[in-house]
């Protein structure tokens, strides 16, 4: 009786996991864009504006008609809410995997870069806006 509840309890554990990795794996693909230009550093970073999208992704406008959309390693729920953003920088230099992202509400919850994608124009950054905001899974 021992042996069928412990079998029992373990097949439980593997289909939860299973469904937690669908699930997070469905989340992952609402951030991969193959169309898009993915770059490792934004050189010369002067932020001029920013726009939310999600509470894991925010678009920023670096200099006149040069966006990047920065793909957060976890969700920010304050984004939304945000008066201010903050993005960390080394010597002008902001880099996927090393810098982070905060609210002006919260400066010491801090968020990485997991991706940076270049955004041609206008255009791009609503149908970026859109493509996430209306993600089926």
């Amino acid at each position: 009786m021992k042996y069928l509840t412990l079998i029992l309890i373990s097949l439980s554990l593997l289909l939860t996991g299973c469904a937690s990795t669908e699930e997070s794996q469905a989340k992952a693909a609402q951030y991969v864009f193959p169309d898009l230009e993915e770059v490792n550093a934004i050189d010369n970073f002067r932020m001029d504006g920013w726009s939310n999208v999600d509470n894991r992704s925010v678009i920023v406008d670096s200099r006149p008609r040069e966006s990047y959309l920065l793909i957060l390693d976890g969700p920010n729920n304050q984004l939304k809410f945000a008066q201010a953003l903050l993005v960390t920088s080394t010597m002008g230099k902001v880099e996927a995997g090393f810098d982070s992202v905060s609210t002006a509400a919260e400066p010491k919850l801090k968020y990485r870069i997991k991706q940076i994608y270049r955004l041609k124009d206008k255009a791009q950054k609503e149908e970026i806006k859109d493509r996430i905001s209306n993600f089926k899974h």
